[in-house]
């Protein structure tokens, strides 16, 4: 008699949003006077800033963020491919109510259909792990990759410009259930 190699449960896949799939950097760039996100001196104190700025300026901060043509792509693929996905990002310190609502606003204009089951938190990490199976969290800042992983996640690195290599690594990640 045979023992069935019991099937590992297909990784949730979790999207970030800020630098994945709106472009929140090149308006903070804009907003700080500076052509890039690298080029402002202080990052931590112009979102502290930008979080100061009242509900209405936050809000619409968020619901009128440019999309990034990689995530599109990556939104694409997952549903082409039928991969189950829930956006995971972090709400904007001071208004985070304006954050999340101007976020989910967005979503329903970019990524429809995500924003009722989308989660808003700084702990990220909380999601990496479902009954002990490694959830998958697409990002794009190292903090919340070493965080994810530290606490058992599958992380992937995101660049808008590495879209191509984003992609190459779901399919490595997922090549067991595509298909299916």
């Amino acid at each position: 008699m045979k023992i069935k190699e019991i099937a590992r449960p297909m990784p949730h896949l979790y999207l970030d949003m800020d630098g994945v799939q709106a472009d929140l950097f090149h308006r903070v760039a804009e907003l700080e006077k500076v052509d890039h996100w690298d080029d402002i001196p202080d990052q931590d104190e112009a979102i502290t800033r930008l979080s100061l700025k009242g509900y209405d300026s936050v809000y619409h901060l968020f619901a009128d963020l440019n999309p990034l043509p990689g995530g599109q792509v990556i939104i694409k693929w997952l549903r082409d491919n039928k991969i189950p996905f829930t956006v995971l990002s972090a709400p904007l310190r001071n208004e985070q109510e304006a954050s999340k609502q101007g976020k989910r606003d967005w979503l329903d204009k970019y990524n429809p259909g995500t924003s009722k089951d989308a989660i808003f938190t700084k702990r990220k990490f909380k999601y990496a792990v479902t009954n002990g199976h490694p959830n998958v969290l697409v990002d794009d800042f190292s903090y919340y990759l070493d965080s994810w992983t530290d606490a058992g996640g599958i992380a992937v690195k995101h660049r808008d410009e590495t879209t191509d290599n984003t992609i190459e690594q779901l399919e490595k990640i997922y090549k067991p259930y595509l298909g299916k």
